[in-house]
């Protein structure tokens, strides 16, 4: 669904470009016909692929982060999510560092790990902040 939302405004800038006469190699735009516009359609084509694509795959990163988070949540844990995700990385099922992060649409592995980490910190804080108010009689 979000490739349609990219490949439309690629294609509406492309039909405009050729229709409106605005590539400036072409001696006169005479529609999809012409021959000379073809590589203009193919530059557009790519250079839109290429920062949509950037765009999507930041997108799909923030999401896929919203995802383990509600997991987490939901299960009120993130102690299963730690050690099968060290796992894979181990056996080298999902490898990704920060400095090739940008190309794929999941977060970078050892901050998945880290932010699961995190969670658990958080929960290990309010279950101790619960016990010690219950403790003092304060609910």
């Amino acid at each position: 669904m979000l490739r349609w939302a990219l490949y439309l405004p690629i294609f509406w800038l492309i039909n405009a470009s050729v229709t409106g006469g605005l590539l400036w190699f072409a001696d006169r735009a005479t529609g999809w016909r012409n021959l000379q516009l073809v590589p203009a359609i193919f530059l557009c084509w790519q250079t839109g692929n290429i920062y949509g694509n950037l765009l999507i795959a930041a997108m799909s990163r923030k999401q896929e982060r919203e995802a383990d988070q509600f997991g987490w949540k939901l299960m009120e844990t993130a102690r299963p999510f730690i050690p099968a995700m060290r796992k894979l990385a181990a056996l080298n099922l999902i490898v990704f560092d920060k400095g090739s992060q940008w190309k794929y649409m999941h977060p970078a592995t050892p901050d998945r790990i880290a932010a699961a980490e995190q969670f658990e910190r958080e929960i290990a804080e309010k279950d101790a902040a619960s016990h010690a108010a219950a403790s003092h009689g304060v609910i």
